[in-house]
Formats: structure tokens, sequence, C-alpha cells
């Protein structure tokens, strides 16, 4: 019963954002209620002082989009096929807020004395000193003591070891002039719980996983890419000249990280299935590489691009970009990334393997989580199909592997969690000494959970997927290899990786993202919201169409071994969703049903 009723609040704060608080117009302000999350104030925090008004601080005013009742009205007539989908450009002159308003609002906040420092896009940036902000927002900024160890969300340890501490944040909820605050969806900057407290940001793979003395957790076979191609059927689909041509594979980018494009090449030459005569471009905003060299954006960059050897592969990087100077982590310059992406390269597909915890957003931050779910929202319209790693920490995140430590408890992964995101879980691959696959089942380290912000879909609902949960919005989508090798144990290493001119191997649903956009990439076509077909094709084949019912061929495997330790079973279930895929299969169904769309 409370989790139901955490659902319910949620679920209406998400309906009246939709509305963007029509209702307070006539009484002249527009309350940023995002702004005033569940726990704006840690509770049991301790009140210090105020905070002085000559304090600056650097902030961002995060804009919504408009019409947003016409353009949710309008979304889901994209992804049930009744549609067309919209060019970028297009979605900007509807439901972007207008130059004149953005020229109001920051003409309005400059009276005040604070200095506009940026625009990008739907961020606006500034400095002001505390005693402009509070004049400004109508609010009070306050300094607060969290005596306890350990930070909670919904009831239940979120965050472990990272108190006490000190921290400032706003104790009403900011305000504006309706007219220039009617489409702000969110103010960041204005507390200090992050970056200070917590990094947002994860990355579900990391060098040093590999770092073991155990050779038992190293396997003596490597599961390389043709084993795993010719076991789920790629190689029929290159066989028939499926190979990608024409498409584009965005990457989500660690922030304030760079790539070698050397290890990437090295690995495409090295593990080619067929020879690979697709691009490789490098986009990065900013200088801030203070987070080095990423692995885990060259193990996708690597993967991707050998199971879908004629399609071009993006890498976009914000490096410390936006604003300059890190407010919420780098959740500014991580959105960014994808704003870019969806504007400006419009891909076929985006491979997403860098995660924030869903009941973090939600409790504390929720004007992020909106911002990064309209974004979705765009990416849908564009038919743009969005994949991110379920994350590798088990079921709602409390059951890491062994070798993986991980401080976030009782939460499930965003952008994973979005209705318009699939979210692709784990399977292990055994091999023998002759790189034969002896078995797959449900990988342990799969995560697989229950969202705390969005319902059940329409997807959901009429998923063609036995014991498909009908609410709320639950995850994994699919499933794909994770970790596999010969004679290890399901938290060993198995996968090849080309990173620093040396070979690792990984585990990780990181990998299992992006060869799952590869396959989507074979499809030669625009798909969308993918959930929207996969929970719409039967085991034995059966696609539900706007048109009825057409026979394809069986493209799911069930899993029906693993846990996490949720035991993996026939049907939906939390470790694989509805399970892995045959890629001939899968992408012959996809091709179906897009040419029975309209």
């Amino acid at each position: 019963m409370k989790r139901e009723i955490v659902y319910i609040s949620i679920i209406v704060l998400i309906l009246s954002m939709y509305a963007q608080y029509s209702t307070l117009a006539g009484s002249g302000y527009y309350y940023v209620q995002t702004n005033s999350p569940q726990y704006s104030i840690l509770p049991d925090s301790i009140f210090v002082q105020s905070l002085p008004s000559n304090y600056t601080l650097p902030f961002a005013v995060l804009l919504n989009f408009t019409n947003y009742g016409s353009l949710m009205k309008y979304t889901y007539s994209i992804v049930g096929k009744s549609s067309q989908y919209i060019s970028p450009s297009s979605f900007r002159e509807k439901y972007y807020p207008s130059n004149s308003y953005i020229n109001s609002l920051v003409k309005y906040l400059k009276t005040y004395g604070i200095k506009f420092t940026g625009n990008y896009g739907l961020i606006l940036t500034f400095n002001g000193t505390v005693g402009e902000i509070e004049q400004a927002f109508h609010t009070y900024i306050n300094i607060y003591y969290y005596p306890l160890r350990n930070i909670y969300w919904f009831g239940l340890v979120g965050i472990t070891n990272v108190g006490p501490f000190y921290y400032f944040t706003n104790n009403v909820t900011p305000s504006l002039p309706y007219n220039v605050g009617k489409h702000v969806l969110g103010i960041v900057g204005i507390d200090s719980i992050d970056p200070h407290v917590y990094p947002a940001i994860q990355q579900t793979w990391k060098v040093k996983m590999n770092s073991t003395s155990d050779s038992s957790l190293v396997s003596k076979v490597l599961v390389t890419p043709t084993v795993i191609a010719n076991y789920f059927n790629f190689t029929k689909l290159y066989n028939l000249g499926y190979l990608g041509h024409g498409e584009t594979i965005g990457i989500e980018g660690v922030p304030e990280s760079f790539v070698n494009s050397s290890d990437i090449y090295s690995f495409w030459n090295k593990f080619a299935i067929v020879p690979r005569t697709g691009g490789l471009q490098v986009i990065a905003f900013g200088t801030d590489t203070s987070s080095g060299q990423s692995g885990e954006n060259e193990l996708d960059a690597e993967w991707s691009g050998v199971f879908a050897p004629a399609s071009q592969v993006d890498i976009v990087f914000s490096d410390g970009y936006v604003g300059g100077t890190a407010l919420v982590n780098n959740l500014l310059n991580y959105y960014y990334e994808l704003y870019y992406m969806i504007n400006y390269i419009n891909p076929n597909v985006i491979s997403i393997s860098v995660t924030i915890p869903e009941s973090y957003l939600a409790a504390y931050y929720p004007a992020m989580l909106y911002m990064i779910h309209n974004i979705m929202i765009q990416a849908a319209d564009e038919g743009i199909s969005v994949l991110a790693a379920s994350g590798d920490w088990g079921f709602e995140s409390n059951h890491p592997p062994p070798n993986f430590i991980i401080g976030t408890y009782n939460t499930i992964w965003y952008p994973e969690s979005d209705p318009f995101v699939t979210a692709v879980g784990g399977i292990f691959i055994r091999v023998n000494q002759n790189d034969t696959v002896i078995s797959i089942s449900g990988w342990d380290y799969s995560t697989g959970g229950l969202s705390v912000v969005f319902p059940g879909q329409e997807y959901e609902l009429t998923s063609l997927i036995p014991l498909t949960p009908p609410t709320p919005r639950t995850y994994p989508d699919i499933a794909f290899i994770s970790a596999g090798g010969y004679n290890i144990p399901e938290f060993g290493f198995g996968l090849p990786l080309i990173f620093q001119a040396q070979l690792f191997v990984w585990y990780g649903t990181s990998g299992a993202s992006p060869m799952t956009a590869a396959m989507v990439a074979l499809t030669g076509v625009r798909l969308g919201a993918l959930n929207y077909e996969l929970y719409h094709i039967s085991y034995n084949g059966n696609i539900l169409t706007s048109k009825g019912i057409i026979q394809g061929l069986p493209a799911w495997i069930p899993i029906t071994t693993g846990a996490n330790p949720t035991p993996a079973h026939y049907g939906w279930n939390f470790v694989t969703g509805p399970g892995s895929y045959n890629a001939y299969n899968m992408v012959y169904d996809l091709r179906i049903y897009y040419q029975n769309l309209l």
C-alpha cells in the first residue's frame, strides 16, 4: 500500500507538469513545483543559518516544452503508429519556447542584478548572489547539517556512508511572474546536495573490474563477436546484405571524458565478423576531460560497430561545456549530449550505458528527470530508438556481483525506466574450449525492478508476452550478452575489449545495449520507441500491428534459468524481460511491423 501511494503521488506530479500548472495562472505567479521535491530538505536535517546574501552561485534555469497537451496527444499518435515522425527542426518550431519568451525571462532576472552566462537550448545559465536569487525567485536559501550516515528515499536506504555533512538548499518553492515563469521546468544550482555528496552518474563498466589476481574469474576462452553472431543468427543477416548501410548509431558519452579512436579501430580490425565499412565520429563540446579515457564508450563503439558493420557510429561528449560549472554533478552535460544527438545528428538508434538512479532523481532532482524525459519524447517523435543498459546490480540494485561495489540501493535506473526507452538486460553465454556455445541463461546481475515514477504503459497492458506486469512501468524490455566464457562464474570475465592499446576482458549490460542497438540498425528503417514493437511480437511470431495480427517469425528466445535473485522463468521476468532474441528473426519481424504502420 505504501508503494502504491508513492506511485500515485508522483504520477499526479507528472500529470500536473504536463498541464504546465495552468491552474496557477490566475494567481499571477508560476510556482516551480519540480524544484520542491519530496526531500528538498533532507529529513532529520538541522537548520544552521541563512546562506550569506552576498555569496555568489552559478545556477541554471531548465525550460519545459510548450503546448504540452497537444504534444502528448501527437506523441501517442506517433508511437501508436498512426502519425508520421517529425523532423528535429519542426519539433523545435512547434514545442520549444520562443526566443521572445527566453529574452523576457533573461530580462526579468537581469533586473535583479543576475548575470546571464549562456544559452544551451533548453538550459539557460546564470550567476547571481544569494540575495538576488532569493528576490527573483521569492525563496530563501539556508545552510543545514545532516547528522546521519546514510541518505534515504521513499522510506528506504538509498545512498550509504556519505554523512554527516553540511549543505545548502532553498526551503520555499520558487516562483516567478506567470508570463516569464510559465515554461520553467526547474532550477538547479540553488542547493549543494549534489555534486558535493554523491556523483549521480554511474558507468556500468569500469576498468578496475578487470584488476583481479583470481585467475578463476578470467575465461581461458574469449567469447568473440563471431561466436555470438553465429549463435544468435546475425550472420544470416550479413549474408543477405543487412549490414546497416545508411544508419547511424549514437553513443551517449561519459561527460568529462574522451576515447582513443585507435582502440576502436583496432577492435574492429581484429574482431570483424565481416569487413567494416562504416565510419566513426567523436564529437566533443568543451575541454574538461578530467574523468579520463572512457572504457565504457570504447566498449559501446567497438561492439555496436562490429555488429552493424556498415553503420556510422557517433559518440558525443559534453566536457564541462554547459555553463562551465558542475551544478548537479555533470547531469547538465549528460543531458546536453542527448539534446545534441536528437536535435543535430538525428540517429536511427541511440545506445546508453551511462546511468542515474531513478529514485535519487525522483526524490531530489525531479526537474532533471523530466528534462531527460522530455528529450526522450522528442526522440520518439523523430523515430529514434533509444536503448539503455539495465544495470549490473541485480533486482532493484540490491544484488551486486562480489567484485563490484556500489553504494546505491532500492532503485532502478534512469533513463532505462523511461517509457520511451528500451532497457536491455543481460544473459550469460557459456562456451567450451572449441568456441562452441553450451548454454545461455539469465545473467544473475541483470538489473530489473519497478519504477517509482512512471505508471504501467499501453504496450505493457496490451503485451503479447505472457506475464507482462500491467503496473507500474517495469523493466528490462529485452536482453542480450552481458557476460560469458569458459568455466568461470557469472561475475567472471570473458568478453574482449581493446582499451589503451591492450586487450581487456569485461562483463556488464554495457555490452548488451550497443549490441542490441546494432541489431536495430540492421533493420534499415526508423523504428522509434521500440517497446511499442517488442511487446507486440509474440513468442510464436504473431505480430500485433495497426492493421491487425500478421504472422512473422519466432524472434524471442525465452530465458527460463538465472536469477537476480528474482528467478527468470518463461514469460516476462525481472532478469531478462521478455527474453533474448534471434537477430535474423527479430529484424524480420521489426521490418514487417514497420511495413504495416500506416
